[in-house]
This record gives C-alpha cells, sequence and structure tokens, in this order.
C-alpha cells in the first residue's frame, strides 16, 4: 500500500513540474485570455474561458484591460492543476 501512495505522490510532483515547465517558457508573468489556447498548447481555448468565468469557475485573480482579460502565469497553472488529473503510466 505504501508503494501505491509513494507512487501517487511521485506522479503528482511530476504533473506539478510538468506544469511549472509552462510557466519557465512563457515570456510574461500575465497570459491574456486570447493566449491561454497557447500557454496550455490547446487544451484551453479563449471560448472556454469565458465560459468558466462567467460561471464563477475561471481562472481567479483576472485583470481588465478594456476589453481584454488577463490572468496571472502562477494563477494560470495553479488551475491547471485543479481542472487537470495525472492518469499516469496505463
Amino acid at each position: 500500500m505504501t508503494e501505491i501512495l509513494d507512487a501517487k505522490c511521485r506522479n503528482y510532483t511530476q504533473n506539478t513540474h510538468n506544469w511549472d515547465r509552462l510557466k519557465e517558457k512563457w515570456p510574461s508573468p500575465f497570459v491574456s485570455r486570447d493566449r491561454v489556447s497557447e500557454f496550455t498548447n490547446g487544451m484551453f481555448k479563449q471560448r472556454s474561458l469565458n465560459t468558466m468565468d462567467a460561471r464563477g469557475d475561471g481562472i481567479t485573480p483576472r485583470y481588465a484591460r478594456g476589453a481584454k482579460i488577463f490572468y496571472e502565469v502562477d494563477s494560470v497553472v495553479l488551475w491547471l492543476e485543479t481542472k487537470t488529473k495525472y492518469e499516469g503510466e496505463r
């Protein structure tokens, strides 16, 4: 049983590490909503975030400059960790 838990912890750590790699490659401390698809390599689209923000389960905090919405990179990474799951090796 302990071995299984240890493996799950390692997998979670690897998953978190992979999200951090996205953050390291991003050239700015912010991600605009229209570039979230680029940041996530197409996993989430701008339209999906529009809907999620309207429902109240989008990325927080969010900032606006005119009609443009921005998120902190760290917030995007934390949000991705909650919206995805690591399935490991099958």
